[in-house]
């Protein structure tokens, strides 16, 4: 049958069968990366039920905590709080890309452009275990901006100086990179912006936006002058006659 076949062939349902440590092992083993709360997560499910969260309210201030713009990067771009990380609530999986960048234990400020879109953020957040949100803003006074830059920018920018980050996962970047780039998961970002010396302007670049819009506000939030590639990515650099080069394993 076909329910036979996939269990017979089908590795992922074969873990079914196995011990809960083997299981855990297996999953949590795989390439993709998994956001470093992971076992906070899994104590949580195990624990005692967690209640609902309070009503969220809008507060005067977000002093004393770190603010996560949720709302679209176009807007965060336009004008934003100084020391602000942007991850798009609209995005592909906001949870996980936000406990990348947030601690556990971190006070959180919402900025979103709206109640709805606050309150969606911190559901999203609550997913995740990260409960430490204070509340919310829509009409936060921006004191920073971002420029972003176009993919036919790049190697101007290149030539003045600038440094291109590749904020992608090391399989895809093993397909082609664009050379002299470093390379930094976006993910990790946040713990290295010691390694920037904010002499050169920090080009960020993943594979259309998303992330190099993320890893460029956690930059800019530590003092980096970031500017993100935006609408396209290193493969469009490639399709447009863009020099890349392929990581070859030995032997290959």
């Amino acid at each position: 049958s076909t329910i036979g076949f996939e269990r017979r062939f089908n590795h992922k349902l074969g873990l079914l069968e196995r011990s809960e440590s083997e299981f855990i092992g297996e999953t949590t083993g795989s390439s993709a990366p998994r956001p470093p709360n992971m076992e906070r997560i899994v104590e949580l499910n195990r624990g005692p039920f967690v209640t609902a969260q309070p009503p969220l309210e809008p507060v005067g201030s977000s002093e004393g905590a770190t603010v996560l713009d949720v709302r679209p990067t176009s807007e965060f771009l336009g004008g934003h709080v100084e020391g602000a990380f942007n991850v798009p609530v609209s995005g592909s999986k906001f949870a996980t890309k936000a406990a990348f960048i947030l601690t556990a234990d971190e006070p959180v400020v919402i900025h979103a452009s709206s109640q709805d879109q606050a309150v969606q953020a911190r559901q999203g957040l609550h997913a995740v275990g990260l409960f430490q949100v204070r509340g919310f803003v829509t009409e936060a006074k921006p004191t920073e901006t971002m420029q972003p830059i176009a993919l036919d920018e790049l190697e101007q920018l290149v030539e003045n100086g600038a440094e291109i980050l590749d904020v992608r996962e090391k399989d895809e970047r093993d397909e082609g990179y664009i050379a002299g780039s470093r390379h930094m998961p976006y993910r990790i970002v946040r713990e290295f912006t010691d390694d920037f010396n904010g002499e050169r302007t920090v080009i960020t670049i993943c594979s259309t936006g998303a992330r190099a819009a993320i890893a460029a506000s956690v930059l800019q939030a530590a003092g980096v002058e970031a500017r993100p590639v935006l609408g396209g990515g290193v493969d469009d650099w490639a399709e447009g006659g863009g020099d890349t080069v392929q990581f070859r394993r030995c032997g290959s």
